[in-house]
């Protein structure tokens, strides 16, 4: 009697077990309570009456979205509409992905413009289009801001190891810590990840050289060590928080992945020339 006793509570907990809501695998966002299927979808495209999209159009959309694209739903959140979610569209929101053009059809090469035609990225060979799914899973991953393996669909960087450390942990509300330059550490695989669409930079001489000691050849280590203003992020090996000896130059050095106001979305540290970038690591 006492064992059926226990069967029967195992069998009530398994049930209640399966009633809970199943948390979303998620590196960063868009894990458990913070994302729920409504907020990207709608299954009738009504509620007490009116429309669900954000647009407000009665129309159903392919993949029951809220939004006539999937970039549109992306950016009813974070174009600035929900003070938790990350505003990509504005560099005042001090992401270390800086922000998208105000046009998101037209980059005009200074960023990565959210267009619907494929573009062939510079140093690249293989035509993308780029959206906000391109680059990340809006359904979660176990990758550092939920980035996708592949972007171009190759598979080049399928093998990547991706090593972000954070001392703040998102938590579905403390973006303005997560994205705060000092909380993050480059360990291992950016520029790798980066080069998965920008393949042929690994080909050029011509090209700045990624991964390379700050204290090798050409750099100056005496400056980069010293009072540096508007520090520019750096990758380190040794998980190290800058500055160390291990720092060492990568993408994310000189650019910022969603865009800058400037040429090949590149950071002007001191917001008015692409020389105090360079002379971080340079003797000018």
């Amino acid at each position: 009697m006492r064992r059926r006793s226990r069967h029967a509570a195992t069998l009530v907990a398994l049930a209640l077990g399966l009633a809970a809501p199943c948390p979303v695998a998620g590196g960063d966002w868009h894990a458990a309570s913070t994302l729920t299927c409504s907020d990207c979808h709608t299954m009738h495209n009504s509620k007490g009456g009116l429309p669900m999209r954000y647009d407000g159009a009665p129309a159903s959309v392919l993949g029951l979205l809220r939004a006539g694209t999937a970039n549109g739903v992306c950016l009813a959140c974070h174009g600035g509409q929900k003070a938790t979610a990350p505003n990509v569209l504005s560099a005042a929101s001090g992401l270390p992905g800086g922000a998208f053009p105000a046009d998101l059809s037209d980059p005009g090469g200074v960023a990565h413009g959210l267009g619907t035609a494929p573009v062939v990225p510079p140093d690249g060979d293989t035509p993308v289009v780029m959206a906000c799914a391109t680059c990340h899973e809006p359904h979660g991953s176990r990758a550092y801001r939920n980035l996708r393996a592949s972007p171009s669909g190759t598979s080049r960087a399928a093998a990547v190891v991706l090593e972000v450390r954070q001392q703040v942990i998102a938590n579905g509300s403390n973006p303005a810590e997560v994205y705060a330059g000092v909380n993050l550490t480059y360990v291992a695989g950016m520029s790798a990840w980066c080069m998965d669409c920008h393949n042929l930079m690994a080909a050029d001489p011509a090209s700045h050289s990624w991964e390379r000691s700050l204290r090798a050849p050409g750099a100056s280590w005496a400056r980069w060590s010293g009072e540096v203003a508007n520090r520019v992020p750096v990758q380190n090996p040794a998980g190290e928080p800058s500055p160390s000896p291990a720092d060492e130059v990568f993408c994310l050095s000189c650019h910022r992945a969603h865009g800058t106001a400037h040429d090949g979305a590149a950071i002007w540290a001191d917001g008015v020339s692409l020389d105090s970038t360079c002379a971080q690591c340079h003797d000018l």
